[in-house]
């Protein structure tokens, strides 16, 4: 078949247009393709980075230390609380109690206990002692302290000042712990001018040693009645406080309700009722009795 020149020239030019046409396309795909592939890196880049970071919380969150040799831990436990025998022994006056008559019951203090405060299956060790500060001889004042196991000896992770004294009303204090999430909080009363309860939450990390964290309080005037529970209205001299900011008499139970859902077990505490009576709080001599029997 002959084919005339212009003809020629036609399909020739309509075949440099689909190559044009096939090329732009090719290009196109080319950098669809290259900028698919960048935002999948970029993506894939920050989804390593918050990866990392998740995984960092998480490394931070759960890795504990190698758990210690449990003799190890008691026998470093033991030889401590002898050294401070005679402070621990000096505080005498965690119990407040009275007979019939009014008069001071001699009460054996349970100012000890061994408890795994971090769920990592080391024991801490925690105990009250007492100081003299009055100038006198006599100790007036007594503090928390809270020794774990790191290293190969106790460190003293958590201390507590002023956790109780013999002036004024005195303090009560109960040291608890939650089984659900483990964590220890100290609740603490003030008796002045006006009663306050204060809690407080040891920091799961921290420079040693930690401060404690005050989570919620509440204060009131005595003098214009006693405790209201929950149920009750709010009264004009009653102050409700979380987190440093003045809340509402309902938000603040609601917060305490919290705590109580997370199934906590005191540990040590001079609270009358249940809290005391559910302690597993030890004397000086029954807490030396458990070590030894524990490196047997």
């Amino acid at each position: 078949m002959k084919i005339h020149k212009p003809t020629v020239i036609s399909l020739a030019f309509l075949a440099a247009v689909y190559l044009v046409m096939q090329w732009r396309g090719n290009t196109a795909s080319v950098e669809k393709n290259s900028q698919s592939s960048s935002e999948t890196q970029t993506e894939a880049t920050k989804s390593d980075k918050e990866k990392g970071v998740n995984e960092a919380e998480t490394s931070s969150e759960n890795t504990t230390p190698e758990v210690a040799n449990p003799k190890a831990v008691y026998t470093a436990y033991l030889t401590l609380l002898k050294e401070r025998q005679k402070d621990i022994e000096a505080y005498t006056w965690q119990a407040y109690e009275e007979d019939k008559d009014g008069a001071p019951i001699s009460v054996e203090t349970k100012g000890i206990a061994v408890a795994d405060v971090y769920g990592d299956s080391t024991p801490e060790l925690l105990f009250i002692d007492a100081e003299e500060n009055n100038g006198e001889g006599a100790a007036i004042r007594a503090n928390l302290h809270i020794y774990s196991f790191q290293d190969g000896k106790p460190v003293e992770v958590a201390k507590k000042e002023n956790l109780d004294y013999q002036v004024g009303g005195g303090a009560v204090y109960n040291i608890f712990l939650t089984e659900k999430d483990k964590r220890l909080y100290l609740e603490q009363i003030d008796f002045d001018a006006k009663e306050t309860d204060v809690l407080y939450l040891l920091p799961m990390s921290g420079n040693f040693p930690l401060g404690w964290d005050k989570q919620a309080s509440y204060s009131y005037d005595p003098e214009k009645g006693l405790e209201n529970d929950e149920t009750s209205p709010q009264r004009s001299d009653e102050e409700f406080i979380l987190y440093d900011k003045p809340v509402e008499k309902a938000d603040y139970y609601a917060f305490k309700k919290r705590i109580v859902e997370k199934n906590p077990k005191s540990l040590i505490s001079n609270f009358g009722g249940e809290e005391k009576k559910e302690a597993s709080a030890l004397s000086y001599s029954e807490a030396i009795s458990f070590l030894e029997k524990q490196i047997e």
